[in-house]
């Protein structure tokens, strides 16, 4: 197992985040042009913001009034031994006497994302964030822990970020923090961070977000943070699926031969360290592979009318990402030339035979010809699993060809009842339809990102609850 050769701090961060979200505190707007400036006001941490409150107050000098809906902007103010902006307070509500306000982003005076910083991201959490199955694992030394190996890292455009969840020693918080040794802006590790955070998400079902806290240090031990920045995020997806898992027993619990069996065959494996790069790079370079992935982890907390619909969209979307740049290769007739004559001949056709139409079916036929060596929609879906040579069986088939049947609102009849169209029916089609789906996205995902191993077959894992017999293993390669 590797060792991040760096000692971590956190004992200054949980101090500082448990004092920001304990209990409410007293602060004051600093003087300045705001309508709220030297009033004032209590703090306190809800949920994925912070929310103020102040007294109604009209100065002499300053005739203006604060109304509901109002934001001011780059408001300065003492919160007890710090200075903060906050970068905009949402005025939520009025009573007699108060201000009700809303904060998403304040940070300490002098903060710049301009400036070049040692960064570190932390999220408080109310459940620790355990990889051990899903991910190679790296071993750290800090300020709290002699040796922990719940870490991992990743290499983004030659930044090594480690990723790593720790403990409040006297409390049962838990904490999650990604951190960089290269100094540098903002932006730039954010959007790293970001891919990362989004990659861990995709790998264990748990993508962390409502809120968190950028640290800048001017030191690379990153002791003593110079800054903080509060942020609020999309809120936190804890879906109950994962792509791999190596410890059979985790889902084969109740058939124990087999699961022994696949431990003892030492075939299912972690995500190695190499393979979490290559997906947070992928994540990092591309906005579209993001969106997918987002919504793969949104499909999976989905109700199941919308579960198999979101993971048909996702499929159609990898599709385009995996087979860009080869799109006359899956064409039916592979030869330009050929191509160009055939469309050019039909065309012809409809010029002739076809004058008696409106200007709307002309249109409508001329683009059909237009597109008449595009692929079919299921030869489309398909067409990535054999880009990367995974092999798809009968049933894998048969879930791409009704793409077009959940993008529609229907639901396929899975489970060979008959006529049978009751609600039940319909719910295990539609589990089935949707584990289908996942398996195959994940199988195109890890594969596409140089994963070699074993995923989860999740339609034969929860068989007994999509009401579909199947003849196939509980892992897939």
């Amino acid at each position: 197992m590797v060792r991040h050769k760096k000692q971590l701090y956190s004992k200054e961060i949980i101090k500082t985040l448990n004092w920001l979200e304990s209990k409410p505190k007293s602060g004051k707007f600093s003087k300045g042009p705001s309508v709220i400036s030297g009033r004032k006001f209590k703090f306190q941490a809800a949920q994925k913001s912070f929310k103020l409150s102040f007294d109604q107050f009209r100065s002499k000098k300053n005739l203006k009034r604060l109304s509901v809906g109002q934001s001011p902007k780059k408001v300065p103010a003492r919160l007890g031994t710090h200075e903060i902006i906050f970068e905009s307070i949402w005025v939520s509500r009025q009573t007699q006497k108060h201000f009700k306000a809303q904060v998403d982003f304040f940070h300490t005076q002098g903060f710049s994302k301009k400036a070049n910083y040692y960064y570190r991201l932390v999220f408080k959490m109310k459940r620790k964030l355990d990889f051990h199955f899903q991910i190679e694992q790296v071993i750290y030394n800090s300020d709290i822990y002699e040796s922990c190996r719940n870490a991992t890292k990743a290499v983004i455009n030659g930044d090594e970020l480690v990723a790593y969840t720790f403990a409040d020693e006297n409390t049962e918080n838990q904490f999650f923090a990604i951190e960089s040794e290269i100094k540098q802006d903002f932006l730039s590790f954010s959007e790293k961070v970001f891919a990362l955070k989004n990659a861990i998400g995709y790998l264990t079902g748990h993508l962390i977000g409502d809120s968190g806290y950028f640290f800048a240090y001017t030191r690379k031990q990153m002791v003593e943070f110079k800054h903080f920045y509060f942020c609020s995020f999309r809120n936190t997806i804890k879906s109950g699926y994962s792509p791999i898992y190596s410890n059979a027993y985790g889902y084969l619990h109740h058939k124990g031969s087999i699961a022994e069996r696949y431990q003892k065959s030492q075939k299912l494996t972690v995500i190695p360290l190499n393979v979490l790069s290559t997906l947070s790079q992928k994540i990092h370079d591309s906005p579209e592979f993001t969106s997918a992935l987002i919504l793969i982890l949104e499909s999976s907390v989905a109700s199941l009318l919308f579960m198999p619909g979101g993971f048909a969209i996702v499929l159609e979307s990898l599709a385009d990402l995996i087979l860009r740049g080869d799109k006359v290769k899956r064409a039916p007739i592979k030869d330009r030339t050929q191509a160009k004559k055939v469309r050019a001949t039909l065309l012809a056709v409809i010029e002739n035979e076809c004058k008696n139409l409106d200007d709307f079916d002309f249109k409508t036929l001329k683009n059909r010809i237009e597109n008449i060596n595009s692929m079919t929609n299921s030869a489309r879906l398909r067409a990535p699993f054999d880009k990367l040579e995974i092999i798809l069986n009968e049933e894998d088939l048969r879930i791409l060809e009704t793409r077009n049947d959940f993008l529609h609102g229907r639901i396929p009849n899975f489970s060979g009842y008959g006529s049978d169209d009751s609600d039940q029916r319909k719910n295990k089609d539609l589990y089935y339809a949707s584990m289908r789906f996942y398996t195959l996205l994940n199988m195109l995902v890890l594969r596409w990102v140089g994963f070699e191993g074993y995923v989860l077959n999740f339609p034969k894992i929860y068989e007994a609850n999509c009401g579909v017999k199947l003849k196939e293993e509980y892992f897939r390669i």
